[in-house]
């Protein structure tokens, strides 16, 4: 094991927001063990958004959350199927008056797998060829601010919760005169766990010297896999934001429960509602994810997550006091063998 293996590993075990998904939900599978005795379901958490594919869990479809939401508040976007001629696509490009960069996406995925900023056709007809299923492409918001707020809103009740919000701090270097930015990468530990794929991109020449002062932004889609630190944004949280965001999930039926993942124009605009665009809706899969902030504790996060897996077991009885039901075992296979195929 060489130096930067070894000072990587050490990151891992000393953060625990590198951990594997599966030790830090360890705990919480046995939570969802009980509820689901309770509820005398497996899936009773699909009656947490009635509305949305297994509630949101998994294999839910981005494009289909957005459209709902009115268009001043979502980045111009089109769903475009597996395997459409590249000529079409350039042409609906044309058509909706979008131009590069984009952003290119899954239709069904999860933690920015997938999510690529293309600059131009060459970087699109590569990702084209690549993608496994429909996927969308989306105008690029370039503003600083981007943030995922959690939101739920119990059934019955006129107003909702954020008990969530997390600023994301893009992975980034700053010039010192002299070191070459793969010296500046291998600095950051943050920037140093994802550094291979860093040095890959063509837009990042390693051997680069930035002037002193210089910030370059090394990773431009805002996720914590991909060297994005999550940072607790509890302190943005006003009235102001409850109301827009009442609001605004409204235009989403039957939604209760999920993170919406935004950009704005900066941190005053964000808290005042304003120049807000949803990039993205997520469901019963969303995580609070203020409990990856470098600062948070480990048990503090799974209780966090034991505690939302309260809520969702809440909401989902409401619903069904209202009517709902549960996935059927049928439908939640389909789904998963779908969503294993994609993966």
């Amino acid at each position: 094991m060489n130096k930067i293996s070894r000072s990587n590993l050490w990151t891992k075990l000393l953060h625990w927001e590198y951990w594997p998904t599966w030790i830090i939900y360890f705990p919480v599978f046995f939570y969802y063990l009980f509820l689901s005795l309770k509820a005398r379901n497996f899936f009773f958490f699909s009656m947490a958004n009635p509305k949305m594919e297994m509630g949101g869990l998994y294999n839910c479809s981005k494009h289909k959350q957005l459209k709902r939401i009115p268009r001043e508040f979502t980045p111009k976007t089109i769903y475009v199927h597996k395997n459409t001629p590249f000529p079409l696509i350039l042409a609906r490009i044309l058509d909706s008056n979008l131009d590069f960069p984009l952003i290119a996406k899954p239709d069904r995925g999860e933690r920015g797998v997938g999510v690529s900023l293309v600059k131009d056709k060459s970087e699109l007809t590569k990702y084209t060829d690549k993608a496994k299923g429909d996927f969308l492409i989306q105008e690029y918001i370039d503003t600083p601010f981007e943030a995922g707020l959690f939101y739920y809103r119990i059934p019955g009740q006129a107003s909702g919760f954020i008990p969530s919000l997390v600023v994301k701090s893009f992975l980034k270097v700053t010039g010192d005169g002299y070191s070459s930015t793969r010296d500046l990468i291998f600095q950051i530990p943050r920037a140093r766990m994802v550094a291979t794929n860093l040095l890959q991109r063509s837009d990042i020449n390693p051997d680069e010297v930035l002037p002193y002062g210089k910030i370059k932004i090394l990773e431009p889609i805002g996720n914590h896999n991909r060297g994005t630190e999550f940072v607790d944004g509890s302190y943005l949280h006003n009235p102001e934001l409850v109301y827009f965001f009442d609001t605004l999930s409204s235009h989403i039926p039957h939604f209760h429960y999920g993170r919406f993942d935004l950009r704005a124009p900066s941190e005053e605009d964000f808290k005042k509602g304003s120049g807000i665009k949803i990039l993205e809706v997520n469901g019963v899969n969303a995580e609070p994810a203020h409990i990856y902030d470098p600062k948070a504790k480990f048990w503090t996060g799974v209780r966090t997550l034991l505690r939302h897996w309260e809520i969702i077991y809440t909401i989902s009885m409401e619903n069904e006091k209202r009517g709902f039901r549960p996935a059927s075992f049928s439908t939640a296979w389909k789904h998963y063998k779908s969503w294993r195929i994609k993966k």
